[in-house]
């Protein structure tokens, strides 16, 4: 299926407006916000990316931490070279 290329682009000159729109508002308001609204719009930025992504798998999920558990040895590693021989890293 072929993309309609002026829809295309009306669609996309809107987004590129309400885009600009939404950084003249940004930076209209800098500094206007208190921290507890400033916290609670991170707070819920965060919920929001937490609900779109995926669940993990069991397998994806253990990896991470074999990934982790591999990560740590080799710091361990690097530290007890670094303490032998009196250097940094």
């Amino acid at each position: 299926m072929a993309i309609d290329k002026t829809l295309y682009r009306a669609a996309y000159e809107q987004y590129r407006q309400w885009n600009e729109a939404e950084e003249l508002e940004r930076a209209r308001n800098a500094g206007q916000l208190s921290p507890a609204e400033a916290w609670r719009r991170y707070v819920a930025l965060v919920e929001f990316c937490w609900r779109l992504a995926p669940e993990q798998s069991e397998q994806q999920r253990s990896q991470r931490l074999a990934d982790w558990d591999r990560y740590y040895e080799r710091v361990q590693r690097l530290e007890t070279w670094r303490r032998a021989r009196g250097q940094t890293a």
